[in-house]
């Protein structure tokens, strides 16, 4: 599987850019990229696409917690990142549930302590 990010950092260090547009994936000043570079975008364009919807929701999450919730942005990501996270292999779901719950609670106290 291809690591999708550095391909979109790669995209975006040619002067181009990536963009899901009504479930399309759009390329933005294609004319930049290399010789061949478009055809691999299309190769692995569903796992690019998938990218940036997650990329796009967890700053939407991470948005919404910082200004609805009151906490700074380096927290607001970090809860994010962890609302968003998958039940570790090693871990009962029930206590990542429990686990996530807590974090959730113990951030909005501190905030409302102020």
């Amino acid at each position: 599987m291809a690591d999708v990010k550095k391909i979109i950092e790669r995209i975006r260090a040619h002067g181009s850019n990536v963009a899901v547009d009504a479930g399309r994936l759009i390329v933005v000043n294609r004319e930049k990229l290399p010789e061949g570079a478009f055809e691999y975008i299309r190769q692995h364009g569903r796992q690019i696409a998938q990218f940036i919807e997650s990329e796009g929701n967890f700053e939407e999450r991470a948005a919404v917690i910082e200004f609805d919730g009151g906490i700074d942005r380096p927290q607001a990501e970090d809860l994010t990142s962890i609302l968003l996270a998958s039940t570790p292999d090693d871990c009962n779901p029930a206590d990542w549930t429990w686990f996530v719950s807590k974090a959730a609670a113990i951030i909005d106290a501190r905030r409302r302590a102020g």
